[in-house]
């Protein structure tokens, strides 16, 4: 028999029917492709908007999916099948000027669940008025089995050609940088994963009614793959819960991810044998069904139990939110299988996609549930004398401003934080957005006159010579280089030990050569630094946040040690600016450099 292979013409004619039927999509999917490419090089305020603009993007290809599928299914005519798709893209360009992932966290949930949302969409827009809930199945097996090889073909694409450019590049001495790779990557995942999956896309949605075709790969996948690990999560929640009953004692917040993980692949383990556990000889199909969703009892229980602990002492947050809406959606969908004589699968996608909308935005949505929950928190926290009490508050306030900008604490002040939030980001377009959300942070904590209990190494000043490109070693007969993280060196020089060490305590630096040792104490020059960065006299790194520079000397220290001279000259020096706590001013400093050893 002869293999034969597709000619060019061949795909170029599947091409041509691909953008046919979604001619948007594949727009979107260029346009898209473009966006990574560009991304792989480009400055840090560009970088925001490519994000977004990839992140609507793949919003956009599954909303306007689903209704190009809706108007498929039910044969709408092109002036409505148009009004649908003008109405999609309305909706993403909306939602490109209203989503500010980079400021505000919420916004990067906001785009996860909508992309979960839509994507669900995708799973049952053809059969929202029509079908048979076996054609529902065969769609989505269809849809789910096309994606697993796309996935495939584009693994292979990128690695054969990774590795022709690796070959390129070892055989010709041609200079093949990473971008390269990366802008490869992108064309394959964004560019061909995509429109190869949409040309796998069934358009004969009736012929699936009657599709009675089952692979016989998803059985064996489900009984040998799916049910194991599910049996695994049972056996622990079932022993983690018995160990809650003896002892008497509250469940850990990590129990709320097993029992998802159970839910989840038992949920898809009987979704994947759905059209035969009826079939004579898949007994074990139907007692498995029913076991499932008895177990799930107990289960759900424990994770409204476990969610009930983290609420009462520490209010709602948008994850917690989402697995309060979780546990009640398992506890419906188990009583809806365990009683219900339809068994009509259509509603977990359905029901989850609702979910996931209403989630969104609106009063009802995570987001203004979780800020009206923590804000309310704050209130009682400010009104309390406990010092466990006035511990919290900046966690709280942290939380707010990272989630919801520096407005979400108008409720404690008169000042205008709308005004003072847009204030602040338009003062200086050249900081990053590490140092935009510090400033904020700042401004709040001296509105509500609070302490700043913690801190993070975003809110660090740092510190690099104007000459940071260059290595002079001039005078020098021997250099070690000292970076971040590494505490302890050992190496020889003539024969003779050296041992360099940093000291995590306190961030000096220990050296010893031979019999001769010394230290380098690092506090005087931080505090040294970060006291010319409050006089206002050092110049701001272009694009560089909170970073300064310092002549090569305030950033250098020389000892003798026996027959030999040491330099340690700093490249990069990080620490707070809090110089009156020294147990934070140590534990926030950190730096790198180099040690220039010279013989006498």
């Amino acid at each position: 028999m002869k293999l034969k292979l597709p000619s060019l013409h061949s795909l170029w004619l599947s091409f041509l029917k691909v953008v046919s039927r979604f001619p948007l999509q594949v727009l979107v999917a260029v346009a898209a492709t473009v966006a990574c490419c560009i991304l792989v090089d480009t400055n840090r305020k560009a970088e925001e908007h490519l994000v977004l603009f990839i992140a609507v993007c793949n919003l956009a290809l599954t909303l306007l999916l689903t209704a190009d599928l809706y108007a498929e299914a039910n044969q709408l005519k092109n002036a409505k099948r148009w009004g649908l798709r003008l109405i999609a893209v309305l909706i993403c360009t909306a939602l490109y000027f209203v989503l500010n992932p980079t400021f505000y966290l919420a916004d990067v949930y906001r785009i996860a669940l909508l992309a979960f949302a839509f994507h669900l969409l995708v799973a049952f827009a053809p059969f929202i008025n029509k079908g048979s809930v076996n054609g529902f199945w065969q769609y989505n097996k269809s849809l789910f089995l096309r994606f697993l090889t796309s996935g495939l073909y584009a693994g292979v694409l990128f690695v054969g050609l990774a590795v022709a450019l690796l070959a390129i590049d070892g055989l010709f001495n041609v200079k093949i940088g990473w971008e390269t790779y990366m802008r490869l990557f992108s064309v394959v995942t964004a560019g061909f994963m995509t429109i190869f999956f949409l040309a796998g896309i069934p358009d004969n949605f009736e012929a699936l009614d009657k599709d009675e075709s089952y692979p016989k790969g998803l059985k064996i996948f489900t009984q040998y793959v799916l049910i194991p690990l599910m049996s695994i999560y049972l056996v622990i929640l079932l022993v983690y819960e018995a160990k809650i009953i003896i002892n008497w004692e509250l469940p850990k917040g990590l129990v709320s991810m097993l029992i998802l993980g159970y839910a989840v692949f038992g949920i898809l383990s009987l979704l994947l044998v759905y059209p035969i556990k009826e079939k004579e000889g898949n007994g074990w199909m139907k007692f498995f069904s029913r076991f499932f969703y008895v177990m799930m009892i107990p289960l759900v229980l424990l994770l409204l139990l476990a969610v009930w602990k983290r609420v009462g002492n520490y209010g709602i947050t948008e994850s917690r939110y989402i697995l309060i809406i979780l546990a009640g959606w398992l506890t419906l969908i188990t009583a809806y299988f365990l009683f219900s004589k339809r068994q009509n699968i259509k509603i977990i996608p359905v029901s989850l996609c609702v979910l996931a909308l209403l989630a969104t935005y609106g009063p009802q949505s995570a987001f203004s549930v979780s800020k009206y929950s923590q804000i309310a928190r704050l209130k009682k926290l400010m009104a309390s004398t406990k010092e466990k009490d006035i511990e919290q508050r900046g966690e709280v306030v942290d939380y707010l401003v990272d989630r919801h900008g520096l407005s979400a604490l108008q409720p404690f002040t008169k000042v205008n934080l709308t005004a003072l939030e847009d204030k602040i980001e338009q003062k200086d377009t050249t900081q990053s957005r590490y140092s935009i959300k510090s400033s904020k942070t700042d401004t709040a904590y001296a509105l509500l006159q609070l302490k700043r209990e913690r801190r993070s190494f975003m809110d660090n000043l740092n510190f690099m010579p104007l000459e940071e490109n260059l290595v002079s070693v001039k005078g020098y007969d021997y250099f070690i280089p000292i970076e971040n993280y590494t505490q302890q060196q050992t190496l020889k020089i003539n024969n003779l030990p050296v041992f360099v060490e940093k000291e995590s305590q306190t961030g000096k630096l220990r050296v010893k050569i031979g019999v001769w040792q010394g230290e380098f104490d690092l506090q005087k020059l931080a505090i040294a630094a970060v006291e010319q960065f409050k006089q206002g006299k050092l110049k701001a790194r272009p694009n560089g946040g909170r970073a300064y520079f310092l002549p090569q000397d305030s950033l250098s220290l020389t000892r003798n040690l026996g027959n030999y001279e040491v330099k340690l000259v700093l490249l990069s020096l990080n620490t707070s600016d809090n110089t009156s706590d020294l147990e934070e001013f140590y534990r926030f400093l950190n730096y790198n450099g180099y040690l220039l050893i010279g013989v006498k």
